[in-house]
């Protein structure tokens, strides 16, 4: 009798262990997409207010059709919908890759870097610029360097750009980029200081870059 009863406690104990481990596994399997959304947009507020662009987006730049200054046989291309994704940015160097996304909606910087929609792309001879969240996609340029090399591939080209400089600035100094220059630039900007959780989030990192002349088109 004492043997039966015994196995009865175990075979209990077991039964009620096995449920906790499939009860486990079924709740990590269940919440595993809906946490990943939580922190994601955890993320979205400890980066609350960084890359904003200069003005408004403008509907009508989607109806635009750019000549393109580019060796490819597409002349000319379609201004990307906005909040569309065009292309990615990499950097082998500091593991950067990401997709670039035309416009700088939440939705969009929560799937890679945007760049703002002034109707100017790669390949144009204009200075752009694409910003990104610092505790996601543009987390890698904390580690970037002079002389590191940013490409941009898009589906008729690839695009090479060499980091010059790169500074600390107000997210209100609108000094910090410069549009008007009759020369190609691409311009990297995110939240500083890197991966902070609290205190002031006012600042911005401007990484600036030059098209290379190799792959700058003739």
């Amino acid at each position: 009798m004492m043997n039966r009863n015994l196995r009865k406690i175990i075979t209990y104990i077991t039964m009620i262990l096995l449920f906790m481990v499939l009860g486990a596994i079924t709740l990590y399997i269940a919440g595993k997409p809906l946490a990943s959304y939580v922190m994601a947009k955890g993320n979205m507020i400890i980066v609350n207010g960084a890359p904003g662009y200069p003005g408004e987006n403008e509907p009508e730049l989607s109806k635009l059709v750019l000549n393109k200054k580019s060796t490819s046989d597409m002349s000319e291309s379609q201004v990307p919908e906005l909040d569309s994704q065009y292309g990615t940015i990499t950097c082998e160097r500091i593991a950067l890759s990401a997709p670039v996304y035309y416009g700088d909606s939440d939705a969009s910087l929560l799937k890679g870097v945007g760049q703002y929609p002034n109707g100017v792309f790669p390949g144009d001879g204009k200075p752009f610029l694409i910003s990104g969240h610092d505790a996601t996609f543009f987390a890698p340029l904390e580690q970037i360097k002079i002389g590191d090399i940013i490409t941009i591939k898009t589906d008729f080209e690839s695009y090479n750009y060499t980091v010059t400089s790169k500074i600390t600035a107000d997210a209100t100094d609108t000094a910090a980029y410069d549009l008007s220059q009759d020369k190609e630039q691409l311009i990297m900007y995110t939240c500083y200081p890197f991966g902070q959780l609290v205190g002031n989030r006012s600042k911005r990192f401007f990484v600036y870059c030059d098209r290379t002349p190799d792959s700058a088109a003739e």
